[in-house]
């Protein structure tokens, strides 16, 4: 049997297509490099090919093998998770949304949720590596989506939502991916691509967002420099990166306020309302007061007795998404916000796991980029809900009325399945198609 005749017996058992490039390139490389030491101890070119497929063994029976090695996977524990949550999570805004007197908002919520059950779905469907081969069309669609957005929920005199921003960071990850093997003028101008990520975010969606945004595509980029990215040392490399996205902007905020203060704007009357809610009882400090209020009057189990959130009261405008934890410590009790702290957790502990799992370079930034969004906004969410970290529009994941935060973690979810799903079939070469070839095919298993 000749070499390709056995490659192709071998590839006709495997029933995912984005695999067989692959294997075939392993398998001939392997039968490559077994002829070379066969030829090596005198034997001809012809006889040492032949020799080399003949000790693969039967080419059914290692297709068979590789067939149920390289096959998409799937994650049942975060599927599930992911499905419960979403749903535990509608039960929990009807409940304290009050929607008795709403009754619209129960079709809305069910639309949001639907929503992002098949956002979820479409991004696990579609492999992950699309993101890294039209990252820059990616970025230019999200960048224009949240602006028109914003555009016409200003006009309608709602809020626009910070969540979609967050898309950013896993697409800067695949934009990353697209400068390896650059030198420190790729370097530049993912530092530079970073700068724009955290403008825009700054212009659409507010400070919070934006100072979320660089920090982990600065973490991103440091780890792309350390994994040795880039073509220069890379130790220099990360060196510089963190000097100049770290260092560099820490000194001249540390300088700024030993020179002159907290100033007075409008972020440092919110900084400083913070740090003294006293001194500020009648204006922005009365909302760390209610916190420490609402925690202090909390039951282990059950609703607590009074709460500014009973009646006509002044907290009015705070009955927001932001504090959906401790609207819950105050219908059910600490354990139940317990209980949803740890269902955050669980989703941020799979999502470690899905990293520790990658080989391909392309599913580990990816999947970081996932983890930092969940992780990040969930811990500052539980520090802005007890009071220890600033008021700002976090929104948590699965408990949100925001049909954008929906898609937004849908996405994130969704990514981290598909790189679950792709684990053992997308290869560094695997990620590159033409680009006007993206197709999604139905696989069976």
């Amino acid at each position: 049997m000749t070499k390709e005749s056995f490659i192709s017996n071998v590839t006709e058992q495997i029933r995912c297509v984005r695999a067989r490039d692959g294997i075939a390139r392993e398998l001939s490389d392997h039968i490559a490099d077994q002829a070379e030491a066969y030829e090596a101890k005198g034997e001809s070119h012809e006889e040492a090919v032949k020799r080399a497929v003949e000790e693969m063994g039967d080419p059914v029976e290692v297709g068979v093998e590789l067939d149920r090695i390289h096959r998409p996977q799937v994650d049942y524990r975060l599927i599930g998770m992911a499905f419960l949550f979403h749903v535990a999570g509608f039960f929990l805004v009807w409940k304290l949304g009050d929607f008795s007197q709403h009754p619209e908002s129960i079709a809305r919520q069910c639309a949001v949720l639907f929503l992002s059950f098949g956002v979820m779905a479409g991004m696990y469907f579609l492999d992950y590596s699309f993101i890294a081969r039209y990252a820059y069309g990616i970025w230019f669609f999200v960048t224009i989506a949240i602006w028109i957005g914003n555009l016409f929920l200003v006009r309608e005199g709602r809020i626009p939502s910070v969540m979609l921003s967050y898309l950013y960071v896993p697409i800067f990850a695949g934009i990353l991916y697209r400068m390896r093997k650059g030198g420190y003028r790729e370097v530049l101008w993912a530092m530079g691509m970073l700068m724009v990520n955290a403008c825009f975010a700054q212009f659409l969606s507010g400070t919070p967002a934006a100072a979320n945004i660089y920090v982990m595509c600065t973490v991103l980029l440091v780890i792309a420099a350390a994994k040795g990215w880039f073509s220069e040392p890379r130790r220099i490399t990360a060196t510089v990166v963190t000097g100049v996205l770290v260092l560099l902007p820490a000194a001249l905020i540390i300088m700024t306020f030993v020179l002159f203060g907290f100033g007075d704007g409008f972020r440092a009357h919110r900084l400083l309302a913070w740090l003294h809610p006293e001194q500020y009882a009648k204006e922005a400090g009365f909302t760390y007061l209610w916190l420490r209020q609402e925690w202090g009057m909390a039951r282990l189990i059950g609703a607590a007795d009074h709460s500014l959130l009973q009646g006509d009261s002044l907290i009015g405008p705070y009955f927001t998404e932001p504090f959906i934890l401790v609207q819950l410590v105050r219908s059910y009790g600490i354990l139940a916000g317990a209980a949803l702290v740890a269902a955050f957790a669980a989703v941020a502990v799979r999502a470690f796991q899905i990293i520790k799992r990658q080989k391909n370079q392309l599913g580990f930034m990816m999947s970081v980029a996932c983890f930092m969004v969940i992780l990040l906004n969930c811990v500052e969410g539980v520090l802005i809900n007890t009071g220890y970290y600033p008021v700002s529009n976090i929104q948590f994941p699965f408990v949100s009325y925001n049909a954008c935060t929906g898609i937004t973690y849908a996405v994130m979810i969704g990514l981290l399945l598909s790189i679950y799903r792709h684990e053992r079939i997308i290869t560094e070469e695997t990620w590159k198609r033409p680009v006007w070839r993206l197709t999604v095919k139905w696989e069976k298993r």
